[in-house]
């Protein structure tokens, strides 16, 4: 008897290491090209800030460019203005200016006809005394002056107006160049900018291709891991099926050896040979909370799938875990993840709460990624510290829970139960 019940748990030993096995492998795969695909969209979105940063360096520039330019008509405007109260300027001297040429042409005519210079001599000659004579000279010095004045302030007018004109060009000019060279360098910075917008489009649509590529895998892992659990289960009922036929075979022809010689010993009944049928064991071997009875499907061929309650990859991972060990699949508690995000988000510091050691309802993971990682990193105690050694395992393998709740904070996840 001892020996078919070890013989019993060795088969259901094997039996469900070989059931871990496949799926750790198909997730470890599926992890590692989930990894490579965050490296692709990690990669491709640096790329997209680098363009996004270009483009705002361009758009700076652009608006410099557009300030200049501003500048520059402001000061084209002033130079037009500048240029229309000089026209009226130049008006004005041409008027003085003609109006002394007038005058110099008059004098030189009555010089020439009436013979001013004789005149001069006269004026001096008729003096009636040195004193008069010397005022005489004086006034007609003055009068000289004056005309020599005259002459000199029309040479300098002239030359003040064409000076103008030519300043006035001369920055008129400075300023359609300077307009036409900025508007220019707003043409290739536009130009720039277009290309940098496709080239924007082009990342963002990678990123894009990248995620979707991405949410493909987790769905292709999921239904990969649904089916391998279904495939798995089928095998384990059947295996379950062929191992609990051996012992009624046995006992039959034990039966009918004991009836054909007459003995009077008699056989053991029929049920103490068979093994009873109890929840699969964990290879690390049966504790306290993974022990059970396990009802077997009416339907052995039709696959134990976990409840989707939630898309949590987590919660996902455990229900996978938890079929594939023969357990009942556990539902989504809303209620219990937030309190679960609460106090995840009191572990910050990475320090257990002195109360969670009084608590069976509770597990904490550190520095562990959601899903599969986690899950597997809890059933292999890894890098985990309980009072019994197998506290998170005994967790997640509880019979009795029926619903559960994760939450993350940072680089914390915790798990409650009831």
């Amino acid at each position: 008897m001892k020996k078919k019940n070890l013989s019993l748990l060795i088969v259901s030993m094997i039996t469900v290491a070989g059931t871990i096995a496949p799926i750790s492998s198909l997730a470890e795969t599926a992890d590692k090209k989930i990894e490579q695909q965050d490296k692709e969209i990690s990669a491709l979105k640096e790329k997209q800030q680098g363009v996004a940063n270009q483009i705002a360096s361009l758009e700076e520039e652009i608006a410099s460019i557009f300030d200049e330019g501003v500048a520059l008509n402001k000061q084209k405007t002033d130079l037009t203005k500048e240029s229309e109260q000089l026209k009226k300027d130049i008006a004005a001297l041409d008027v003085r200016i003609n109006k002394r040429t007038e005058a110099i042409q008059k004098q030189g005519r009555n010089v020439q006809v009436n013979g001013q210079g004789t005149q001069i001599l006269d004026i001096l000659l008729n003096s009636e005394s040195i004193t008069d004579a010397v005022g005489r000279v004086q006034a007609i010095s003055s009068i000289m002056t004056a005309n020599n004045d005259l002459i000199k302030q029309q040479k300098e007018d002239k030359t003040l107006v064409e000076t103008k004109k030519s300043d006035i060009q001369k920055n008129l000019a400075a300023v359609e160049e300077a307009t036409a060279q900025l508007e220019k360098e707003k043409e290739n910075l536009v130009a720039k900018q277009a290309d940098l917008n496709v080239l924007k489009a082009e990342v963002d649509s990678e990123t894009s291709g990248a995620e979707n590529s991405k949410n493909k895998l987790l769905k292709e892992q999921q239904e990969a891991l649904k089916a391998q659990l279904a495939n798995e289960t089928k095998k384990k009922e059947a295996k379950k099926t062929e191992t609990s036929n051996k012992p009624e075979k046995q006992s039959t022809q034990s039966e009918s050896t004991s009836e054909t010689t007459k003995e009077t010993t008699t056989t053991p009944p029929v049920e103490t040979d068979e093994p009873k049928e109890t929840a699969p064991s964990t290879p690390e071997g049966n504790n306290s909370n993974n022990q059970g009875n396990t009802v077997v499907p009416e339907n052995p061929d039709k696959p134990i799938e976990p409840p989707v309650t939630s898309a949590d990859a987590t919660f996902q991972a455990l229900n996978a875990l938890r079929t594939a060990n023969g357990l009942n699949p556990v539902s989504w508690d809303a209620g219990l993840a937030a309190a679960a995000s609460g106090r995840a988000a009191m572990m910050q510091d990475f320090q257990i709460p002195s109360d969670h050691w009084n608590r069976g309802d509770e597990v904490i993971a550190f520095m562990f990624a959601p899903g599969n990682s986690v899950i597997m990193a809890w059933y292999n105690e890894t890098n985990m510290v309980s009072p019994s050694g197998t506290g998170h395992r005994d967790w997640e393998m509880n019979p009795s829970m029926t619903r559960v709740g994760f939450g993350y904070a940072g680089d914390v996840i915790v798990g409650h139960s009831a």
